[in-house]
């Protein structure tokens, strides 16, 4: 059984840093006993691992208690921090720019209350749900889920518990209805919380205020610890998010409020002919065959795979071998095949693999031809129309990328890190040791030898940039040079600009290659106008003119989007404005930069989080800090631990992990926390999450890299 680790009790630090209402509020996280009947004392006391300064906290919390003349947590009124404030403000802001055109009218889910705690406000701030849970969904008829300790309920609209957290899993309300898991089992409850139907059912949900698809078979998905009723289980690596979903649905029927058939116990059945729904695949005992509209059976059930009619032909799997039928059903090729890919239409071949052979099949089963790589399959490519064309074959080999032509002839060799590119001028782009290559679409290089392509993109429009040893040169679309001059570096601004650099020095071509801003600089941005410029290693502002905005005088500078820019000298960096060069916030020590709706400050080895007018928002003396401020608990770093950090600027998990914890959205009130070489799932509340086992590996690792906080890239 793995081991689980005994969950601290919140820092007592934090006492000295919160008012008397914060205080009473985490006291009251603090001292609630937990759903499994055990404080976080009991579960210590259980583990035979008393805190040494679980006493003095305990006193303290008495204290607390008696001076405010036993009031509870749940007296006080919530309010979001300054942080939440800023947070919520940016998401109703970007629900506004979306373009739907309805109003924000439900509340909304937000953690960055005061003890990092989930609840939802209004648009208007005001609280709809109190900060007392670990996670709190979208609002679907007037009902979010909430989840606590690893259960889930639910809550209406004004904050009351239509359903105190006690299921493993819920559902979005539908019609009046949620689905919900008991034992491994779902049912449905109505708005009241009332359960509907007990839970029976592999999977239950409402299609109507009084119709309900039912089915012997769970429909899980979601990831690990945070798993929901989509069917489409999501996996996470370091580097990569992988995603996968069952062949089938497997639905028994329709049933209505009574539990009565309404559309009784169908089997699973899914179209075979778009031209003719008569004829439809059904599965029965987990085989599938062609069932007519009269009941019979066009072809009895023996497939283990069946797809619709592609381009006239069928794939199917028989005794784990794949092959094709016609419309009729009767076989147009025999099932021989390991694997194969459906029929495109007006293709007439497609990719198959035989006893460890790979290569091209016709309508008939024949070989057009084969070969000896690892894989092979159709390479189409999307016109603006979204039409598709194909252009050849896709094959591995050794691990590399080629590409054949439709009746196999080699276009490119495999020598490609991905698979070749199509373009509509009908280029061919491939990818390798970190470079773009460009080739026409017989395979013949476009960049004369010794020379490479910078910005033919599929898309990019002319003058492109062509790279020969050490220098740069503009040329059209025929690779001919548009401007005699050769520069030391390019850098492509826009489509009519570039920064060049010619004898150490950077300035601003246009497209026809002549001088925007002549080249006397150190170094230049790529903002496009305004832009930062460098004269002996002092920082300006400089408009696409050559005139200055801001005179050259500061060590770094970055220009941000509300018309200011971050500017560094002597060590320190604060905020001006363009237009009049007036301080927005004067220089402070060490470097600033934007991070969602607040800045960040590192100076002296750490950070800490600021108000966009400079006031500190959250100071954890850490090394590292958070920058997702919706998360509502924030990691930090410091002496080599990670702890927790809410928006108000309290520890409220004193650093003890070996590697971040974040309470991503998608986790579902639930963080993975390093410890002694296991992850395991843990709680807002430091808690460890019952009925989840720990893993050797992080189940749900961040895919940001680390955040860089500096002035210039």
């Amino acid at each position: 059984m793995p081991k689980r680790y005994d969950r601290t009790p919140r820092s007592a630090a934090v006492l000295a840093r919160l008012d008397a209402a914060q205080s009473l509020r985490l006291q009251h996280h603090v001292l609630t006993r937990s759903r499994h009947g055990s404080s976080v004392f009991d579960q210590n006391r259980n583990t035979g691992k008393v805190a040494m300064g679980a006493c003095s906290w305990f006193r303290v919390a008495l204290f607390v208690l008696a001076f405010t003349n036993g009031a509870t947590a749940q007296d006080m009124p919530s309010e979001l921090t300054p942080v939440g404030k800023a947070v919520l403000q940016a998401e109703i802001a970007a629900k506004d720019r979306s373009g739907s055109g309805k109003p924000v009218d439900s509340p909304l889910a937000v953690c960055t209350f005061p003890g990092g705690l989930c609840g939802a406000v209004r648009p208007d701030g005001s609280v709809a749900v109190p900060p007392r849970y670990d996670w709190v969904g979208d609002f679907s008829d007037k009902r979010a889920a909430v989840r606590s300790g690893g259960l889930y309920g639910f809550v209406d609209d004004e904050g009351h518990e239509v359903a105190a957290p006690q299921y493993g899993l819920v559902d979005d309300y539908k019609f009046g209805f949620a689905q919900v898991e008991v034992g491994g089992k779902s049912g449905l409850i109505d708005r009241d919380g009332k359960m509907i139907f007990a839970p029976t059912y592999g999977f239950i949900e409402a299609i109507g205020p009084d119709r309900f698809r039912v089915s012997d078979f769970p429909r899980r998905g979601g990831t690990i610890g945070a798993e929901d009723f989509s069917g489409i289980r999501t996996t996470y690596t370091s580097n990569s998010v992988s995603v996968s979903a069952p062949f089938e649905f497997k639905t028994n029927g329709v049933i209505d409020l009574s539990g009565q058939w309404i559309e009784p116990a169908a089997p699973p059945s899914r179209e075979f002919d778009k031209t003719s729904p008569s004829v439809r695949w059904v599965e029965r005992g987990g085989l599938w065959g062609l069932l007519q509209a009269d009941g019979s059976w066009l072809v009895e059930p023996k497939f283990q795979r069946a797809e619709a009619l592609s381009d006239g032909l069928a794939r199917v799997t028989l005794s784990s071998k794949v092959g094709f039928i016609d419309g009729t059903g009767k076989f147009a090729i025999e099932p021989v095949f390991d694997t194969a890919w459906p029929f495109r239409l007006g293709v007439g071949r497609t990719s198959a693999e035989r006893d460890g052979s790979f290569g091209v099949i016709d309508k008939s089963g024949s070989w057009i031809f084969q070969t000896s790589h690892q894989q092979i399959y159709l390479a189409i490519a999307r016109n603006e129309g979204s039409s598709e064309v194909p252009y050849g074959w896709h094959f591995k080999q050794a691990d590399h990328w080629g590409l054949l032509d439709l009746d196999g002839r080699t276009v490119l060799d495999a020598a490609f890190d991905q698979p070749v590119q199509h373009c509509e001028d009908k280029r061919l782009i491939a990818y390798k040791n970190k470079q773009w290559l460009y080739f026409t679409e017989g395979g013949n290089p476009l960049q004369p030898p010794g020379s490479r392509l910078i910005d033919a993109t599929c898309g990019a429009a002319p003058p492109y940039t062509l790279q020969t040893g050490d220098t740069f040169q503009l040329v059209d679309a025929r690779l001919q040079p548009i401007a005699p001059m050769q520069f030391e570096a390019v850098v492509r601004i826009g489509r009519d600009a570039r920064n060049a650099k010619v004898d150490g020095k950077w300035g601003r071509i246009r497209s026809d290659g002549s001088w925007l801003v002549e080249p006397r600089f150190d170094y230049l941005s790529t903002n496009p106008d305004p832009f930062v410029a460098s004269i002996d290693g002092k920082r300006g502002v400089m408009k696409s003119d050559g005139t200055w905005l801001i005179e050259p005088k500061f060590d770094a500078v970055r220009i941000r989007q509300d018309g200011t820019v971050f500017a560094s000298t002597d060590g320190a960096t604060g905020i001006m404005r363009l237009k009049d060069q007036s301080w927005v916030m004067q220089p402070r020590p060490g470097v600033m930069c934007d991070i969602s709706s607040a800045l960040m400050s590192q100076a002296g080895g750490k950070r800490v989080i600021l108000s966009p007018a400079g006031e500190v928002w959250i100071d954890a003396d850490a090394e590292r800090v958070g920058a997702n401020l919706d998360f509502g608990l924030l990691t930090f770093l410091r002496n080599g631990k990670w702890g927790l950090v809410d928006t108000a600027g309290h520890v409220m998990v004193e650093p003890q992990y070996d590697e971040p914890v974040y309470f991503a959205p998608r986790n579902r009130g639930i963080a993975w926390a390093r410890q002694e070489g296991r992850w395991c799932p843990i709680d807002r509340r430091n808690h460890s999450v019952p009925g989840i086992a720990c893993s050797d590996v992080n189940p749900a690792p961040s895919l940001a890299p680390p955040f860089e906080c500096k002035i210039e890239p």
